[in-house]
């Protein structure tokens, strides 16, 4: 019954970020830059339900309640320490599959391998939610449907001209295996009292 329950609360509709790009469902997706989290934590807003964030103890450790509560209410996510890459990536197979997950969160510091990838990505089909894989190092030739890179945009004009944009990023999709790839402005709408958006800006800048 809790199961049935859980699933009936989890979307099946891919999330919008912007017109004609999407974060498909029943996929997993990696995140490389040192605005990964960020990217985590703006997709976690997105979504209902339970949010299941894995990594190794040094990872999910300085994940804090205060840092992320303008984006997404702490009380949905649900940390879990692995010792090694193995019981790691165990962990993130049985999140994926669970059908109770809104959105699983995998840090790795060397993204998957195809093989690691694969076993994630058919546990992802098995599931409803969305798999995203937040990668330290860098990226190897995987399974997954998309992947980012993302850096903060350091300015404070935008803080000036319009105070309801509190965080802006560069998103940059290389990999896209149903739609576009591109480079967007980013800038977070919203708090945990408010509507959850994100204004994504296409641009071909350097």
């Amino acid at each position: 019954m809790q199961n049935i329950m859980m699933q009936s609360i989890l979307s099946k509709e891919p999330i919008r970020l912007t017109d004609g790009l999407f974060l498909q469902r029943k996929r997993i997706h990696e995140v490389t830059g040192s605005a990964s989290d960020s990217f985590a934590v703006t997709i976690a807003a997105k979504t209902t339900g339970p949010i299941v964030w894995i990594g190794r103890d040094r990872d999910v450790n300085t994940l804090t309640p205060t840092a992320i509560k303008s984006f997404v209410d702490p009380t949905r996510i649900v940390l879990t320490e692995g010792m090694n890459r193995k019981e790691v990536l165990w962990a993130a197979e049985q999140a994926l599959r669970s059908k109770g997950a809104a959105l699983t969160i995998l840090q790795l510091s060397l993204g998957p391998d195809l093989k690691e990838s694969r076993r994630l990505q058919l546990a992802a089909e098995q599931g409803r939610g969305v798999g995203l894989i937040l990668i330290d190092k860098c990226a190897q030739n995987s399974a997954a449907q998309t992947r980012w890179a993302c850096s903060p945009v350091f300015s404070t004009d935008h803080i000036a001209n319009d105070q309801h944009f509190s965080r802006q990023w560069l998103w940059e999709i290389t990999k896209n295996k149903s739609g576009p790839v591109g480079r967007y402005i980013v800038k977070w709408k919203g708090g945990i009292n408010e509507t959850y958006n994100v204004d994504m800006v296409s641009t071909t800048a350097a």
